[in-house]
């Protein structure tokens, strides 16, 4: 039989086995967004995807699994979710949402295209590429957080700077 009881915090209740003690951790969940950005400055657009008509945009990304290492689940996910394969760049931030009810993180990575052109796989029924200057709204919190803060870097709306992830700097596909 569990009860909810002060584990470590006074502040914090957590379900626990009242003969052995055992503590069914209520933490937030952990997931992987990418922020997938070709073009340059102002002229830059984001992909998003979204799973039907009329349901709101967002990046494309999941929860991670206890396994799960972080670069190669972003990967599958993309791949899973548009159908294309990502290079992943650096750390954009991370940001605490709710998903279901369920506390979350969500860490939101830089990202490009290196292969192949998105379309909607599997969960996904639409994808587009948005100017950053009008990006559609973004239904999760992370998302709009992580493309606010996108156009912040690019100095929008007049502060910031972009230091662009060494991936997309190069000339590469991604940031054509």
């Amino acid at each position: 039989m569990l009860e909810l009881r002060p584990s470590g915090d006074a502040r914090i209740l957590h379900p626990t086995c009242v003969s052995c003690g055992f503590v069914l951790w209520q933490n937030r969940l952990p997931c992987v967004d990418a922020l997938i950005v070709r073009g340059n400055g102002s002229g830059s657009e984001v992909l998003l995807g979204r799973q039907s008509e009329g349901s709101g945009w967002d990046l494309p990304g999941n929860f991670l699994a206890a396994t799960d290492m972080i670069e190669p689940a972003l990967q599958r996910e993309c791949r899973r979710e548009m159908d294309i394969e990502v290079e992943v760049g650096e750390l954009l931030g991370a940001y605490e949402d709710t998903f279901r009810r369920i506390a979350i993180v969500t860490l939101v990575y830089f990202c490009g295209v290196r292969t192949g052109e998105p379309r909607p796989a599997d969960l996904i029924d639409e994808v587009r590429w948005f100017p950053i200057v009008t990006p559609p709204p973004i239904a999760p919190a992370a998302g709009r957080r992580a493309v606010a803060e996108l156009r912040r870097r690019l100095g929008m709306p007049g502060r910031g700077s972009l230091t662009l992830p060494r991936f997309l700097s190069r000339g590469s596909r991604a940031w054509r």
